[in-house]
């Protein structure tokens, strides 16, 4: 029997000392004190009953001890222990938590049915929990430091694919060493939470008639009761993602729309290892009960004198949607002036938004009101869009719900605005980068025609060849020009005219443009003041509406076009919000033609966008008409109807100034004159094909003609040569050193230089740059004769 003793015992009982019955009886009365002083802990953490137990037990030991101390219980050892092996099963048995004994080589000696439920069954060994070796050799560290320090810890996986991990405490006591075990995660507490809940929860949930739910400590949900399920519209067993709680955990989200005020209870699930919570029990109260004492069952109003001065329409409604009571913005709704109680509020919006109000309202009565608003379009003239918020309140045993009608004409008009603006200037830098390389390519193309066309005489077989090929460089050119204006980026000219003037000189244009099936009408309104547009942009803008106006009436009809001067106080400055109060010249293109389907009404004015079929159309009309009229500070809107037409409306700011008008008249040609000269000049140009064109124009003309590549070579001859330069001529982009940067180094030595600015971009591009700096600005393509024209006035 000694040999199964651990060696420190067989020496014990070898020894006298540890046989004589003064030692025993020190150890026996040492257990003794244990006891008593265990007892009283357990008294206090499991109750008295356990503590009695316990405490029975351990006495039972003591005497056992103190029996064999005096020699008065004579038994052999191997029963003594074994007796002892049942009191220690015994005791561990009692702990709730996974513990375990096992002496120094990690062999069990006692466990409790937490611990073989860790384990999967019985194990013999320590080591036995874990199937790899890896993480057996990590265990035996942990075992001899357990037993070398008196205490260690470790988490380990129980399996190969470490997806179970274990975690062990170990606290040596005596040659032995006690092991807490629990799960990493903690999922087999939960477990425990779950099956608990079968066992005697869920019957007590479903009658607090309350939400319950129980979640982890990462917000998993392990369990809902049936109140919380039929809350969320769940099916029986289905359970969510996730529970979603907003404002302040004070209302729960149920729907896509919809959301229940409620109060919420949490009770946390404490660890028993660490100070730390598992997870948590939550407890939800629905709160509609309650808003039945917000208001008293005596009060005949429910609606405060307050709310008349509100700046929203509010009204009370019944679940049919019959109106109770209703505050006084709500009849100065354009949707609401004929308004009464007992009428529906149903009517209150277009036919096709009313099923979903009234599915709101009925959200409302069952305490459900919507997170969200509902976007509605309002019945009444003109046409406004709103959103709808909803709440409910109860009054004894009536429950209403409460309807805010807010109206957001302008801030969707607006959105709509700030849209296309986006999209405009997305696409208008991509379109004034493109305008630009091709503005080099056609300035090349058109100049070295026109100094093909010096040496063809117009009988001679290539210069109608040459006619051709400017010609389709010029349409070219118009549609880079186009390009231009629907990104804002040409340069404008503008100039104070009278808008009938303008019309009348176009008219006889637009009758050939648009045939004879077609009838034309123009109406000029009186008293208009003027505006300061640039002319030529302003035609093109006339003609592109009615060349659009042209395609909608095939088979023909009315064209009419309009001009009157609208105040700050007129209606349509009501009807479109964007427009700012002001005196405008107002000018109304209206056709009799097919219409625009609605849902192209928010792209009509997207660069590229067109009805018409392939090869028909570029889709850069309108967009070109929509640019222009921004850029001249402009408005423009369009109405129309599929089937009964279209009508665009251009507001143009009205200018003071009467003494300032031109005609636009067009003026006659001047006679041709001489375009020859001498001088020097120097041209800066990084486009070679536009530096060789220019150059060798304006040497034909009889100048003397330097030229640079670059803004610092350009620089560098204005600085080295030794004849005085009698103009410059530059380009405005250039690599390392631009145009307007190359004539403010030049200006420091020669400030009386005369410059020409060329350039595919804008002037206003860089005219801010140079506004102390006096210059002359010549757009790309120009001609032969708009050079030497340009050279010829300076040099002259």
């Amino acid at each position: 029997m000694e040999s199964r003793l651990p060696r420190p015992f067989q020496e014990a009982l070898h020894q006298s000392e540890a046989k004589s019955g003064v030692k025993l009886l020190t150890v026996a009365l040492a257990g003794l004190i244990g006891t008593i002083g265990i007892a009283a802990l357990v008294a206090v953490t499991w109750g008295a009953a356990i503590a009695a137990i316990l405490g029975g037990l351990l006495l039972i030991a003591t005497a056992l001890t103190l029996l064999r101390a005096l020699g008065g219980l004579q038994q052999p050892i191997d029963q003594v222990e074994f007796a002892d092996r049942e009191l220690v099963q015994t005791l561990v048995s009692l702990d709730r938590r996974a513990v375990a004994l096992s002496d120094f080589r990690g062999e069990i000696t006692a466990s409790n049915s937490a611990f073989d439920r860790l384990a999967m069954g019985r194990v013999r060994m320590m080591g036995d929990l874990f199937r790899s070796d890896t993480v057996k050799e990590a265990f035996d560290k942990t075992l001899a430091l357990a037993a070398q320090t008196g205490q260690s810890r470790g988490v380990f996986a129980c399996d190969r694919a470490d997806t179970e991990k274990l975690k062990l405490i170990g606290r040596r006591t005596g040659y032995h060493i006690l092991w807490r075990a629990s799960r990493v995660g903690d999922r087999e507490r939960l477990d425990h939470e779950r099956k608990m809940i079968g066992d005697w929860g869920a019957p007590l949930f479903e009658r607090l008639g309350c939400g319950v739910l129980l979640e982890d400590a990462s917000g998993k949900i392990h369990y809902i009761n049936d109140t919380l399920r039929e809350w969320m519209g769940l099916s029986p067993g289905e359970m969510p993602l996730k529970i979603q709680l907003k404002a302040g955990e004070t209302q729960l989200l149920i729907g896509k729309k919809q959301r229940m005020d409620v109060d919420v209870v949490d009770m946390p699930l404490p660890s028993r290892e660490e100070d730390r919570n598992l997870g948590r029990y939550r407890f939800l109260r629905k709160l509609d009960q309650m808003r039945g004492r917000l208001v008293p069952e005596d009060r005949e109003f429910l609606i405060d004198p307050i709310f008349d001065a509100a700046p929203i329409a509010v009204a009370v409604v019944a679940r049919d949607g019959g109106i109770k009571e209703y505050n006084q913005p709500l009849k100065r709704h354009p949707a609401g002036q004929g308004i009464s109680v007992g009428s529906s509020v149903l009517d209150l919006v277009k036919e096709d938004d009313r099923a979903e109000l009234k599915e709101l309202i009925g959200f409302a009565h069952d305490g459900k009101p919507a997170s969200t608003p509902l976007d509605v379009v309002y019945d009444g003239q003109p046409e406004r869009v709103g959103q709808i918020y909803s709440s409910a309140i109860s009054r004894g045993e009536e429950t209403f719900a409460i309807l805010y009608l807010i109206d957001t004409t302008q801030e969707k008009s607006l959105e709509r605005q700030f849209v296309q603006a986006q999209k405009m200037q997305a696409v208008g830098q991509l379109a004034g980068g493109v305008a630009h390389d091709f503005n080099n390519l056609l300035t090349a193309i058109i100049g070295f025609c026109d100094l093909l066309l010096v040496r063809h005489d117009a009988g001679d077989q290539s210069f109608s060849d040459i006619i051709q090929i400017k010609q389709n460089a010029n349409r070219a050119a118009n549609l880079v020009r186009q390009l231009l204006a629907f990104s804002r980026q040409q340069t404008l000219r503008p100039k104070v005219l009278m808008m009938t003037d303008v019309l009348a000189e176009l008219s006889n244009l637009i009758r050939r443009l648009i045939g004879e099936n077609i009838e034309l009408k123009v109406v000029h309104g009186r008293d208009l003041q003027p505006v300061k547009v640039d002319q030529g942009q302003l035609e093109q803008v006339i003609i592109n509406l009615a060349v659009n106006a042209r395609d909608a009436m095939p088979g023909g009809g009315k064209l009419e076009i309009k001009t009157s001067m609208i105040g700050p106080d007129d209606p349509l400055i009501e009807r479109y919000d964007v427009v700012v109060p002001d005196d405008y010249v107002l000018v109304e293109v209206i056709d009799s033609g097919s219409g625009i389907a609605p849902e192209n009404m928010s792209k009509i004015f997207e660069p590229f966008f067109t009805t018409k079929e392939v090869g028909q159309g570029t889709g850069l009309g309108l967009a070109t008409v929509y640019g222009i009229v921004k850029q001249t500070g402009g408005f423009v809107f369009v109405e129309s109807e599929l089937g009964h037409g279209t009508r665009f409306l251009l507001f143009f700011k009205a200018h003071a100034a009467e003494a300032e008008v031109e005609s636009a008249a067009q003026k006659p040609e001047a006679p041709a004159r001489d375009l020859t000269g001498k001088g020097t000049i120097l041209i800066v140009e990084d486009e070679d094909p536009v530096r060789m064109f220019a150059c060798r124009a304006l040497a034909n003309k009889g100048y003397k003609v330097l030229e640079a590549a670059s803004g610092e070579a350009g620089l560098d001859i204005l600085n080295t040569h030794p004849e005085p330069i009698d103009l410059l001529i530059s380009d405005v982009i250039m690599p390392t050193m631009d145009g307007p940067t190359l004539v403010k180094e030049a200006r420091k030595n020669l400030p009386n230089l005369p410059v020409i600015f060329v350039s595919g971009y804008a002037e206003d591009v860089f005219r801010q740059n140079l506004e102390a700096e006096e210059f002359l600005f010549l757009p790309k393509p120009f001609s032969l004769k708009d050079l030497a024209g340009q050279v010829k006035s300076i040099l002259g």
